[in-house]
């Protein structure tokens, strides 16, 4: 298999779990407080993570010039919870998911950019555009003055959400998936514990099982959706990525229509189609100009 063909088919399974958060979610209802849910998660996943290594042995000692990488991407992974949660209850979904897709994939480009030094051609400049266009008819923008703050802490949940991806293309070809992946786990107990602690939040009866199976679902969707992504990034350009990613949003709305009889609208339609083609448009460019 050809690694971009492997890149791709790594993506978008990983934009399958990624898109299932919501149905968790849904199925959570309000039994878990939203920083409670993190930090259970993110101690069930570092645990299952540790037993994995004491079998598998896939720990190996990082040099002086990994720590930095390993610790922004770790520190992207734990804090971006508290933003992404403050912006959807402050905003209209539609206005945050918008947000939160558009900077998510901005700061993909970004980060390429900057850390990957990563050479952007007019294809994948169009493609950007094409992808904002087709995440703007899906979902409707509002935004008050009031809502400023919430609209700047869902776009940085966003570049963080795009870091704990692109970033990791400076580790994953010398270190494990499940290495890298531990410091998301990390942070996530680290910054997402003492908040509930704050906050008072409380963890529902076990015998409430429907919300706790939820969660089990929700964490292993969880660890196959970043596990998947760093194993396609790996293999792709992080601005292609980060596109191809987007399919995130149209497996959401999918799962929408099929599981919460969600209507399907001619915007939508037309949006799906855009981010289709700016996901793929930079590919064809390349199987075309090849073929020339």
């Amino acid at each position: 298999m050809q690694s971009k063909t492997k890149g791709t088919i790594f993506i978008l399974i990983s934009a399958v779990f990624y898109a299932s958060y919501g149905i968790w979610s849904k199925l959570m209802g309000h039994s878990f407080g939203e920083f409670t849910q993190a930090w259970t998660r993110g101690l069930f996943l570092l645990i299952i993570i540790i037993l994995l290594n004491q079998k598998l042995k896939i720990y190996k000692p990082f040099k002086k010039s990994d720590w930095p990488w390993f610790i922004m991407i770790a520190l992207a992974g734990g804090i971006n919870q508290a933003p992404y949660y403050y912006g959807f209850q402050h905003l209209d979904i539609g206005t945050a998911t918008l947000l939160f897709y558009a900077s998510l994939v901005i700061g993909g480009y970004l980060q390429s950019k900057l850390a990957l030094k990563e050479q952007f051609s007019k294809s994948k400049i169009i493609s950007l555009i094409i992808a904002v266009l087709g995440m703007s008819l899906i979902y409707r923008f509002t935004l008050t003055s009031s809502q400023i703050i919430p609209a700047l802490f869902t776009c940085l949940a966003g570049f963080l959400g795009a870091s704990t991806v692109v970033l990791t293309k400076k580790l994953s070809s010398n270190f494990h998936e499940l290495q890298i992946m531990i410091g998301y786990f990390v942070m996530q107990v680290v910054f997402n514990l003492p908040l509930a602690l704050i906050l008072h939040e409380t963890l529902p009866a076990f015998s409430h099982s429907s919300a706790w199976l939820a969660q089990l679902a929700y964490a292993i969707s969880l660890f196959l959706a970043n596990f998947t992504a760093i194993e396609g990034f790996k293999y792709l350009e992080g601005s292609v990525g980060s596109l191809i990613g987007m399919a995130e949003i149209l497996f959401g709305v999918l799962f929408g229509l099929l599981l919460f009889g969600e209507i399907l609208t001619p915007s939508t339609i037309i949006g799906g189609l855009l981010i289709i083609l700016a996901a793929s448009l930079p590919s064809l460019l390349e199987i075309k100009k090849q073929g020339s």
